[in-house]
């Protein structure tokens, strides 16, 4: 049984992209980008067009293009995960 890839940002196991675990210097993918691609504040988007904070804010504008109001539509989707 193989030892389980550990983030050595968050500490945490690395499942998702665990084949990518050298290239992303043995942490998340996430964890890479918050530390050596991310500039500035990390709650805000960055330049980087693969930044999810960026990717959150094109999706949250085009819902609200589309009349969708983006938090009652994460309040929805908490609600049917969490079957309320």
């Amino acid at each position: 049984m193989s030892n389980p890839k550990i983030c050595i940002h968050c500490n945490k196991p690395v499942e998702k992209y665990s084949d990518d675990y050298e290239v992303f210097e043995q942490m998340h993918w996430l964890c890479f980008h918050l530390v050596h691609e991310h500039e500035g504040d990390p709650d805000v988007p960055c330049d980087d067009p693969s930044c999810p904070w960026f990717h959150i804010e094109v999706l949250r504008s085009k819902l609200e293009q589309l009349g969708i109001d983006p938090q009652g539509a994460i309040t929805e989707a908490i609600n049917k995960k969490w079957k309320l």
